[in-house]
Protein backbone atom coordinates (compact mmCIF):
# COMPACT_ATOMS: atom_id res chain seq x y z
CA UNK A 1 0.00 0.00 0.00
CA UNK A 2 1.45 3.28 -1.18
CA UNK A 3 0.88 5.65 1.89
CA UNK A 4 1.50 9.45 1.50
CA UNK A 5 2.85 11.43 4.09
CA UNK A 6 -0.04 13.74 6.17
CA UNK A 7 0.31 16.72 8.11
CA UNK A 8 1.45 16.16 11.87
CA UNK A 9 -1.36 16.37 13.87
CA UNK A 10 -1.01 16.88 17.39
CA UNK A 11 -4.46 17.32 18.86
CA UNK A 12 -6.48 16.32 21.71
CA UNK A 13 -10.31 15.11 21.21
CA UNK A 14 -12.83 12.99 23.31
CA UNK A 15 -14.17 9.34 22.02
CA UNK A 16 -16.89 7.87 22.78
CA UNK A 17 -15.87 3.93 24.17
CA UNK A 18 -17.73 2.21 21.44
CA UNK A 19 -15.98 3.86 18.33
CA UNK A 20 -15.58 1.31 15.67
CA UNK A 21 -12.96 0.93 12.78
CA UNK A 22 -10.03 1.02 14.38
CA UNK A 23 -7.71 -1.35 14.95
CA UNK A 24 -6.19 -2.04 18.83
CA UNK A 25 -3.22 -3.43 20.89
CA UNK A 26 -3.95 -3.17 24.45
CA UNK A 27 -1.25 -3.07 26.83
CA UNK A 28 -0.84 -1.87 30.56
CA UNK A 29 1.76 1.17 31.15
CA UNK A 30 4.59 1.21 34.15
CA UNK A 31 1.67 2.50 36.36
CA UNK A 32 -0.45 -0.32 36.05
CA UNK A 33 -3.48 1.48 34.23
CA UNK A 34 -4.73 0.24 30.74
CA UNK A 35 -3.60 2.46 27.98
CA UNK A 36 -4.29 1.32 24.11
CA UNK A 37 -2.94 2.09 20.79
CA UNK A 38 -4.94 2.75 18.06
CA UNK A 39 -3.99 2.96 14.24
CA UNK A 40 -6.67 3.84 11.18
CA UNK A 41 -5.75 5.44 7.39
CA UNK A 42 -7.04 8.97 7.26
CA UNK A 43 -7.76 10.44 4.26
CA UNK A 44 -4.50 11.44 2.89
CA UNK A 45 -3.52 7.65 3.40
CA UNK A 46 -1.36 8.35 6.44
CA UNK A 47 -1.36 6.06 9.37
CA UNK A 48 -2.38 7.87 12.26
CA UNK A 49 -1.74 6.14 16.06
CA UNK A 50 -3.81 6.68 18.87
CA UNK A 51 -2.84 6.57 22.71
CA UNK A 52 -6.17 6.49 24.68
CA UNK A 53 -5.88 6.47 28.56
CA UNK A 54 -8.88 6.49 30.69
CA UNK A 55 -9.99 10.05 32.48
CA UNK A 56 -11.67 10.72 35.41
CA UNK A 57 -12.44 7.19 35.91
CA UNK A 58 -15.18 8.23 39.38
CA UNK A 59 -16.85 11.13 37.65
CA UNK A 60 -17.28 8.51 33.84
CA UNK A 61 -18.93 5.51 35.71
CA UNK A 62 -22.21 5.49 35.85
CA UNK A 63 -22.97 3.58 39.35
CA UNK A 64 -21.49 6.90 40.55
CA UNK A 65 -24.92 8.47 38.53
CA UNK A 66 -27.00 5.95 39.95
CA UNK A 67 -26.09 6.20 43.53
CA UNK A 68 -26.63 9.95 43.48
CA UNK A 69 -29.55 11.03 46.07
CA UNK A 70 -31.70 14.42 44.60
CA UNK A 71 -29.36 16.66 46.80
CA UNK A 72 -26.10 15.12 45.85
CA UNK A 73 -27.32 15.14 42.21
CA UNK A 74 -28.06 19.13 42.29
CA UNK A 75 -24.60 19.39 44.14
CA UNK A 76 -22.52 17.79 41.36
CA UNK A 77 -24.38 19.74 38.94
CA UNK A 78 -23.05 22.78 40.18
CA UNK A 79 -20.04 21.79 40.86
CA UNK A 80 -19.85 21.05 37.07
CA UNK A 81 -20.64 25.17 36.07
CA UNK A 82 -24.46 25.08 36.49
CA UNK A 83 -25.66 27.77 38.20
CA UNK A 84 -29.32 26.22 39.45
CA UNK A 85 -31.42 28.46 40.93
CA UNK A 86 -33.90 27.19 44.37
CA UNK A 87 -36.89 27.30 41.94
CA UNK A 88 -35.20 25.04 39.77
CA UNK A 89 -33.48 22.99 42.16
CA UNK A 90 -37.34 22.24 44.03
CA UNK A 91 -38.46 21.29 40.63
CA UNK A 92 -35.67 18.00 41.10
CA UNK A 93 -37.04 17.66 44.35
CA UNK A 94 -41.05 18.01 43.44
CA UNK A 95 -40.49 15.55 40.51
CA UNK A 96 -37.80 12.96 42.89
CA UNK A 97 -35.54 13.58 39.82
CA UNK A 98 -32.38 12.17 41.54
CA UNK A 99 -28.92 9.96 39.45
CA UNK A 100 -31.03 6.95 39.18
CA UNK A 101 -33.72 8.94 37.08
CA UNK A 102 -31.48 10.42 35.35
CA UNK A 103 -29.65 7.51 34.17
CA UNK A 104 -32.55 5.57 32.94
CA UNK A 105 -33.09 8.88 30.34
CA UNK A 106 -34.92 12.06 30.75
CA UNK A 107 -36.85 13.52 27.44
CA UNK A 108 -36.01 16.46 26.33
CA UNK A 109 -39.40 18.13 27.34
CA UNK A 110 -38.61 16.51 31.17
CA UNK A 111 -35.14 18.84 31.02
CA UNK A 112 -37.11 21.65 29.24
CA UNK A 113 -39.26 21.64 32.31
CA UNK A 114 -36.52 21.11 35.19
CA UNK A 115 -34.86 24.26 33.36
CA UNK A 116 -37.44 26.59 32.26
CA UNK A 117 -36.97 29.53 29.72
CA UNK A 118 -32.66 28.88 29.47
CA UNK A 119 -31.88 26.93 26.38
CA UNK A 120 -27.75 27.15 27.60
CA UNK A 121 -28.81 25.33 31.10
CA UNK A 122 -30.74 22.80 29.15
CA UNK A 123 -27.73 22.37 27.04
CA UNK A 124 -24.88 22.24 29.80
CA UNK A 125 -27.58 19.55 31.66
CA UNK A 126 -27.68 17.08 28.50
CA UNK A 127 -24.14 17.40 28.70
CA UNK A 128 -23.40 16.79 32.24
CA UNK A 129 -25.77 14.39 32.54
CA UNK A 130 -23.85 12.43 29.04
CA UNK A 131 -20.42 13.27 30.96
CA UNK A 132 -21.71 11.48 33.95
CA UNK A 133 -22.99 8.74 31.56
CA UNK A 134 -19.97 7.88 29.17
CA UNK A 135 -16.47 7.02 29.70
CA UNK A 136 -14.81 9.58 28.15
CA UNK A 137 -11.15 9.35 27.14
CA UNK A 138 -8.73 11.57 25.80
CA UNK A 139 -6.78 10.62 22.74
CA UNK A 140 -3.27 12.24 21.47
CA UNK A 141 -3.22 11.89 17.49
CA UNK A 142 -0.22 12.09 15.73
CA UNK A 143 0.88 11.02 12.10
CA UNK A 144 3.45 8.01 12.18
CA UNK A 145 5.32 7.85 9.04
CA UNK A 146 5.11 4.91 6.21
CA UNK A 147 8.96 4.41 7.57
CA UNK A 148 8.22 3.58 11.13
CA UNK A 149 5.20 1.97 10.62
CA UNK A 150 6.03 -2.22 10.88
CA UNK A 151 2.82 -3.53 8.93
CA UNK A 152 3.47 -7.04 10.68
CA UNK A 153 2.29 -5.28 13.91
CA UNK A 154 -0.77 -4.06 11.89
CA UNK A 155 -1.28 -7.17 10.60
CA UNK A 156 -1.28 -8.83 13.92
CA UNK A 157 -3.84 -6.28 15.55
CA UNK A 158 -5.86 -6.44 12.72
CA UNK A 159 -6.20 -10.44 12.90
CA UNK A 160 -6.79 -9.88 17.10
CA UNK A 161 -9.70 -7.30 16.17
CA UNK A 162 -11.25 -10.09 13.90
CA UNK A 163 -11.21 -12.98 15.58
CA UNK A 164 -12.25 -11.41 19.23
CA UNK A 165 -14.68 -13.03 21.13
CA UNK A 166 -15.79 -13.67 24.81
CA UNK A 167 -13.38 -15.32 26.41
CA UNK A 168 -14.52 -18.89 28.41
CA UNK A 169 -13.18 -16.73 31.72
CA UNK A 170 -15.75 -13.92 31.22
CA UNK A 171 -16.29 -11.95 34.30
CA UNK A 172 -19.33 -10.20 35.48
CA UNK A 173 -19.00 -6.34 36.23
CA UNK A 174 -19.64 -4.99 39.05
CA UNK A 175 -23.07 -2.75 39.33
CA UNK A 176 -24.15 0.27 40.22
CA UNK A 177 -23.64 0.56 44.37
CA UNK A 178 -28.00 0.22 45.20
CA UNK A 179 -28.18 -2.58 42.58
CA UNK A 180 -24.87 -4.80 43.81
CA UNK A 181 -26.12 -4.22 47.09
CA UNK A 182 -29.43 -5.92 46.38
CA UNK A 183 -27.44 -8.70 44.75
CA UNK A 184 -25.11 -9.26 47.70
CA UNK A 185 -28.58 -9.71 49.72
CA UNK A 186 -29.78 -12.17 47.24
CA UNK A 187 -33.09 -9.91 46.53
CA UNK A 188 -34.91 -10.92 43.57
CA UNK A 189 -33.94 -7.70 41.31
CA UNK A 190 -34.78 -9.50 38.02
CA UNK A 191 -38.64 -8.87 38.91
CA UNK A 192 -38.06 -5.03 39.15
CA UNK A 193 -38.26 -3.90 35.80
CA UNK A 194 -35.68 -0.83 36.61
CA UNK A 195 -33.04 -3.25 37.74
CA UNK A 196 -33.74 -5.98 35.46
CA UNK A 197 -33.39 -3.40 32.63
CA UNK A 198 -29.97 -2.29 34.30
CA UNK A 199 -28.50 -5.69 34.37
CA UNK A 200 -29.54 -6.40 31.05
CA UNK A 201 -28.02 -3.12 29.92
CA UNK A 202 -24.59 -3.91 31.44
CA UNK A 203 -24.36 -7.67 30.73
CA UNK A 204 -24.80 -5.96 26.90
CA UNK A 205 -22.05 -3.25 27.57
CA UNK A 206 -19.73 -6.04 29.19
CA UNK A 207 -20.00 -8.13 26.26
CA UNK A 208 -19.75 -5.38 23.89
CA UNK A 209 -16.36 -4.52 25.23
CA UNK A 210 -14.92 -8.19 23.02
CA UNK A 211 -17.42 -8.24 20.10
CA UNK A 212 -19.93 -5.73 18.87
CA UNK A 213 -21.78 -8.47 17.05
CA UNK A 214 -22.43 -11.26 19.87
CA UNK A 215 -23.75 -14.65 18.88
CA UNK A 216 -26.67 -16.58 20.36
CA UNK A 217 -24.03 -18.67 21.74
CA UNK A 218 -22.02 -16.10 23.52
CA UNK A 219 -25.39 -13.71 24.81
CA UNK A 220 -26.38 -17.81 26.52
CA UNK A 221 -22.57 -17.49 28.00
CA UNK A 222 -22.84 -13.98 29.59
CA UNK A 223 -26.76 -15.00 31.09
CA UNK A 224 -25.48 -18.55 31.83
CA UNK A 225 -22.51 -17.09 34.04
CA UNK A 226 -24.33 -14.26 35.60
CA UNK A 227 -26.73 -17.25 37.05
CA UNK A 228 -23.84 -18.81 38.06
CA UNK A 229 -22.66 -15.86 40.12
CA UNK A 230 -26.58 -14.87 41.37
CA UNK A 231 -28.44 -18.31 41.42
CA UNK A 232 -31.39 -16.36 42.35
CA UNK A 233 -32.04 -14.30 39.29
CA UNK A 234 -32.73 -17.94 37.56
CA UNK A 235 -36.33 -17.26 35.60
CA UNK A 236 -38.53 -20.67 36.87
CA UNK A 237 -39.53 -20.82 33.46
CA UNK A 238 -37.66 -22.51 30.23
CA UNK A 239 -33.84 -22.49 30.58
CA UNK A 240 -33.73 -19.41 32.94
CA UNK A 241 -31.75 -17.87 30.33
CA UNK A 242 -33.61 -17.09 27.84
CA UNK A 243 -35.92 -13.87 29.77
CA UNK A 244 -32.24 -12.28 30.02
CA UNK A 245 -31.05 -12.42 26.89
CA UNK A 246 -33.08 -13.33 23.61
CA UNK A 247 -29.90 -14.06 21.66
CA UNK A 248 -30.68 -12.09 18.78
CA UNK A 249 -28.39 -9.74 16.68
CA UNK A 250 -27.86 -6.89 14.56
CA UNK A 251 -29.03 -8.88 11.76
CA UNK A 252 -31.89 -10.58 13.29
CA UNK A 253 -33.44 -7.90 14.91
CA UNK A 254 -33.53 -6.08 11.26
CA UNK A 255 -35.46 -8.56 9.79
CA UNK A 256 -37.66 -9.53 12.81
CA UNK A 257 -38.30 -5.25 12.09
CA UNK A 258 -38.50 -5.49 8.26
CA UNK A 259 -41.51 -8.06 9.19
CA UNK A 260 -43.39 -5.81 12.00
CA UNK A 261 -43.22 -3.37 9.08
CA UNK A 262 -44.62 -5.26 6.18
CA UNK A 263 -47.61 -6.55 8.76
CA UNK A 264 -48.29 -3.13 9.94
CA UNK A 265 -49.04 -1.97 6.32
CA UNK A 266 -51.72 -4.24 5.94
CA UNK A 267 -55.14 -3.63 6.45
CA UNK A 268 -54.92 -6.64 8.84
CA UNK A 269 -51.89 -7.94 10.17
CA UNK A 270 -51.28 -11.67 11.04
CA UNK A 271 -51.76 -10.89 15.20
CA UNK A 272 -49.99 -14.20 15.47
CA UNK A 273 -46.67 -13.46 13.67
CA UNK A 274 -46.79 -10.02 14.99
CA UNK A 275 -47.16 -10.98 18.93
CA UNK A 276 -44.14 -13.80 18.04
CA UNK A 277 -41.86 -10.73 16.38
CA UNK A 278 -42.56 -7.94 18.87
CA UNK A 279 -41.93 -10.97 21.77
CA UNK A 280 -38.64 -11.98 20.14
CA UNK A 281 -37.47 -8.03 19.96
CA UNK A 282 -38.36 -7.61 23.30
CA UNK A 283 -35.24 -7.63 25.16
CA UNK A 284 -33.36 -5.81 22.38
CA UNK A 285 -36.29 -2.96 22.70
CA UNK A 286 -36.20 -2.46 26.10
CA UNK A 287 -32.37 -1.63 26.37
CA UNK A 288 -32.75 0.28 23.78
CA UNK A 289 -35.44 2.44 25.60
CA UNK A 290 -32.93 1.86 28.54
CA UNK A 291 -30.51 3.85 26.82
CA UNK A 292 -32.95 6.88 25.95
CA UNK A 293 -34.12 6.12 22.98
CA UNK A 294 -36.73 8.87 21.82
CA UNK A 295 -40.22 8.23 22.62
CA UNK A 296 -40.98 9.16 18.79
CA UNK A 297 -38.14 6.84 17.28
CA UNK A 298 -39.19 3.88 19.10
CA UNK A 299 -42.96 3.98 18.14
CA UNK A 300 -41.45 4.61 14.09
CA UNK A 301 -39.41 1.78 14.42
CA UNK A 302 -41.80 -0.69 16.56
CA UNK A 303 -45.44 0.87 15.44
CA UNK A 304 -47.07 -1.77 17.12
CA UNK A 305 -45.94 -0.66 20.17
CA UNK A 306 -48.66 2.37 19.68
CA UNK A 307 -51.29 0.66 20.06
CA UNK A 308 -53.21 -0.51 22.97
CA UNK A 309 -53.14 -4.01 22.33
CA UNK A 310 -49.28 -3.70 22.07
CA UNK A 311 -48.63 -1.25 25.06
CA UNK A 312 -50.74 -4.01 27.35
CA UNK A 313 -48.21 -7.01 25.96
CA UNK A 314 -45.39 -5.00 26.45
CA UNK A 315 -46.44 -4.44 30.27
CA UNK A 316 -47.00 -8.56 30.02
CA UNK A 317 -43.20 -9.12 29.09
CA UNK A 318 -41.91 -7.01 31.69
CA UNK A 319 -44.13 -7.97 34.41
CA UNK A 320 -45.18 -11.93 33.04
CA UNK A 321 -47.57 -11.96 36.52
CA UNK A 322 -49.94 -9.64 35.29
CA UNK A 323 -51.85 -11.78 32.86
CA UNK A 324 -54.18 -10.23 30.58
CA UNK A 325 -54.12 -6.47 32.13
CA UNK A 326 -57.35 -5.01 30.85
CA UNK A 327 -59.06 -8.15 32.81
CA UNK A 328 -57.08 -7.31 35.72
CA UNK A 329 -58.17 -3.91 35.31
CA UNK A 330 -61.83 -4.49 35.07
CA UNK A 331 -61.81 -7.27 37.72
CA UNK A 332 -59.93 -5.28 39.87
CA UNK A 333 -62.24 -2.16 39.87
CA UNK A 334 -65.86 -4.29 40.18
CA UNK A 335 -64.57 -4.64 44.00
CA UNK A 336 -63.85 -1.26 44.51
CA UNK A 337 -66.29 0.43 42.48
CA UNK A 338 -69.41 1.22 44.65
CA UNK A 339 -66.86 2.67 47.32
CA UNK A 340 -64.78 4.84 45.11
CA UNK A 341 -67.95 6.37 43.79
CA UNK A 342 -69.29 6.54 47.37
CA UNK A 343 -66.57 8.65 48.52
CA UNK A 344 -66.37 10.86 45.25
CA UNK A 345 -69.73 11.98 46.20
CA UNK A 346 -69.36 15.84 46.11
CA UNK A 347 -65.98 16.01 45.77
CA UNK A 348 -66.04 16.92 41.67
CA UNK A 349 -68.95 18.31 39.19
CA UNK A 350 -68.06 14.64 37.30
CA UNK A 351 -70.08 13.30 39.73
CA UNK A 352 -73.86 14.71 38.65
CA UNK A 353 -72.67 14.23 35.26
CA UNK A 354 -72.03 10.28 36.14
CA UNK A 355 -75.72 10.51 37.66
CA UNK A 356 -76.93 11.61 34.44
CA UNK A 357 -75.34 9.03 32.24
CA UNK A 358 -76.31 6.33 34.38
CA UNK A 359 -80.07 7.35 34.29
CA UNK A 360 -79.85 7.12 30.41
CA UNK A 361 -77.74 3.80 30.62
CA UNK A 362 -79.59 0.17 30.18
CA UNK A 363 -79.54 -1.95 33.06
CA UNK A 364 -76.88 -3.94 30.95
CA UNK A 365 -74.60 -1.57 30.60
CA UNK A 366 -74.21 0.12 34.58
CA UNK A 367 -71.38 -2.43 35.19
CA UNK A 368 -69.42 -1.34 32.85
CA UNK A 369 -70.49 2.33 33.61
CA UNK A 370 -69.91 2.38 36.85
CA UNK A 371 -66.35 0.48 36.42
CA UNK A 372 -65.46 3.45 33.98
CA UNK A 373 -66.36 5.90 36.62
CA UNK A 374 -64.31 4.81 39.47
CA UNK A 375 -61.30 4.69 37.42
CA UNK A 376 -61.80 8.26 36.79
CA UNK A 377 -62.75 8.99 40.07
CA UNK A 378 -59.73 7.32 41.87
CA UNK A 379 -57.35 10.42 41.75
CA UNK A 380 -60.30 12.24 43.90
CA UNK A 381 -60.05 9.79 46.63
CA UNK A 382 -56.05 9.86 46.82
CA UNK A 383 -56.88 13.95 47.04
CA UNK A 384 -54.93 14.36 43.31
CA UNK A 385 -56.20 15.88 39.92
CA UNK A 386 -57.78 14.53 37.93
CA UNK A 387 -56.77 17.05 34.87
CA UNK A 388 -53.05 16.35 35.02
CA UNK A 389 -54.22 12.83 33.68
CA UNK A 390 -57.14 13.15 31.52
CA UNK A 391 -57.60 16.68 30.02
CA UNK A 392 -59.98 17.95 27.38
CA UNK A 393 -60.24 18.74 23.55
CA UNK A 394 -56.78 20.21 21.95
CA UNK A 395 -55.26 21.53 25.11
CA UNK A 396 -51.82 20.53 25.36
CA UNK A 397 -50.51 18.16 28.37
CA UNK A 398 -49.18 20.59 31.07
CA UNK A 399 -46.24 17.91 31.68
CA UNK A 400 -44.74 15.50 29.52
CA UNK A 401 -45.90 12.16 31.55
CA UNK A 402 -48.73 9.48 30.12
CA UNK A 403 -51.69 11.64 29.34
CA UNK A 404 -54.90 10.75 27.92
CA UNK A 405 -56.44 13.32 25.66
CA UNK A 406 -60.11 12.92 24.87
CA UNK A 407 -61.04 14.37 21.86
CA UNK A 408 -64.80 15.82 22.88
CA UNK A 409 -64.88 19.54 24.31
CA UNK A 410 -67.07 18.30 27.10
CA UNK A 411 -67.09 15.43 30.05
CA UNK A 412 -70.65 14.74 29.54
CA UNK A 413 -69.70 11.57 26.66
CA UNK A 414 -66.69 10.20 28.87
CA UNK A 415 -68.79 7.67 30.72
CA UNK A 416 -70.14 6.38 27.71
CA UNK A 417 -68.87 3.45 25.81
CA UNK A 418 -67.19 5.81 23.08
CA UNK A 419 -65.03 8.58 24.35
CA UNK A 420 -62.31 8.71 21.59
CA UNK A 421 -59.18 10.15 23.31
CA UNK A 422 -55.39 10.06 22.52
CA UNK A 423 -52.55 8.95 24.52
CA UNK A 424 -49.79 11.17 24.55
CA UNK A 425 -46.11 10.92 26.16
CA UNK A 426 -43.54 13.85 25.98
CA UNK A 427 -46.09 15.50 24.01
CA UNK A 428 -45.89 13.39 21.21
CA UNK A 429 -48.90 10.74 20.32
CA UNK A 430 -48.38 7.15 21.53
CA UNK A 431 -52.27 5.92 20.73
CA UNK A 432 -55.51 6.39 20.08
CA UNK A 433 -58.30 4.19 22.03
CA UNK A 434 -62.13 4.42 21.69
CA UNK A 435 -62.91 4.69 25.54
CA UNK A 436 -61.43 6.12 28.22
CA UNK A 437 -61.23 2.62 30.32
CA UNK A 438 -58.77 1.84 27.25
CA UNK A 439 -56.94 5.36 27.07
CA UNK A 440 -56.21 5.22 30.99
CA UNK A 441 -54.78 1.54 30.72
CA UNK A 442 -52.37 2.53 27.84
CA UNK A 443 -51.32 5.50 29.87
CA UNK A 444 -50.62 3.38 32.58
CA UNK A 445 -48.96 0.64 30.51
CA UNK A 446 -46.43 3.40 29.60
CA UNK A 447 -45.12 4.16 32.75
CA UNK A 448 -43.48 0.87 32.72
CA UNK A 449 -42.63 0.18 29.05
CA UNK A 450 -40.55 3.02 28.92
CA UNK A 451 -39.41 2.51 32.83
CA UNK A 452 -40.59 5.85 34.32
CA UNK A 453 -41.24 7.00 37.58
CA UNK A 454 -44.16 8.22 38.76
CA UNK A 455 -44.85 11.47 38.59
CA UNK A 456 -45.93 13.18 42.35
CA UNK A 457 -49.58 14.97 41.55
CA UNK A 458 -50.46 11.10 40.52
CA UNK A 459 -48.01 8.73 42.56
CA UNK A 460 -50.66 7.41 45.49
CA UNK A 461 -53.01 6.59 42.39
CA UNK A 462 -51.01 5.11 40.34
CA UNK A 463 -49.36 3.03 43.17
CA UNK A 464 -53.09 2.04 44.04
CA UNK A 465 -53.37 0.79 40.62
CA UNK A 466 -50.41 -0.94 40.34
CA UNK A 467 -50.11 -3.12 43.54
CA UNK A 468 -54.10 -3.16 44.39
CA UNK A 469 -55.64 -3.43 41.06
CA UNK A 470 -52.96 -5.30 38.86
CA UNK A 471 -51.01 -6.83 41.44
CA UNK A 472 -47.51 -5.29 40.36
CA UNK A 473 -45.40 -6.32 42.86
CA UNK A 474 -41.45 -5.16 42.30
CA UNK A 475 -40.35 -6.37 45.37
CA UNK A 476 -39.62 -3.11 47.62
CA UNK A 477 -39.93 -3.00 51.43
CA UNK A 478 -40.55 0.39 51.43
CA UNK A 479 -44.32 1.09 52.87
CA UNK A 480 -46.95 3.09 51.09
CA UNK A 481 -47.68 6.50 51.91
CA UNK A 482 -50.19 7.11 54.88
CA UNK A 483 -52.77 8.79 52.63
CA UNK A 484 -52.89 5.56 50.36
CA UNK A 485 -52.86 3.22 53.72
CA UNK A 486 -55.68 5.37 54.94
CA UNK A 487 -57.59 5.53 51.43
CA UNK A 488 -57.28 1.65 50.96
CA UNK A 489 -58.81 1.10 54.53
CA UNK A 490 -62.16 2.62 53.07
CA UNK A 491 -61.73 0.64 50.19
CA UNK A 492 -61.55 -2.99 51.30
Amino acid sequence: MNCKKAPLLNSKCELSPSSQHQTKSRRRNSTNSWWILEFSVNAAGAILFYQRTEMDDELASPGVLCSLSTEELLTKIQEWGLDVTEAEAQRFRDNEVDGDTVDCGLTETMVAYLFQGSFKKQVKFNQFVSRMKESSVTLTLQTVSPEDWQPSTSSTSISNENTLRLPASFEIPRFSKNLQLKLDNKEPCHKNPRDRHTIIRVLYEAVAQYTMYPTNSEYVQAVKTLVMKYPFLKDREGNGYGPCVQGEDLLSIDAHLKVLQCQYQKMQPDTMVVHNRMQQTFAWRQKEIADGMPVEDVLKKYPFLGMPTGLCNELGWIQPTTGNVSQRFREGLSCVAAKVIGLTRGKTPLYQLYLDARKEALTDDLPDLDTRAALLFLPYVFKEKLDLFVILGEVHPKNPYPTVQLLHEDWKPVFSRSAPNIVKLDGSEVCRSSCIFEGIISSFCLYFVFNLAYPKHLKNTLIFLQKYIVKIDEGEDRPLPITVTRQINLLY
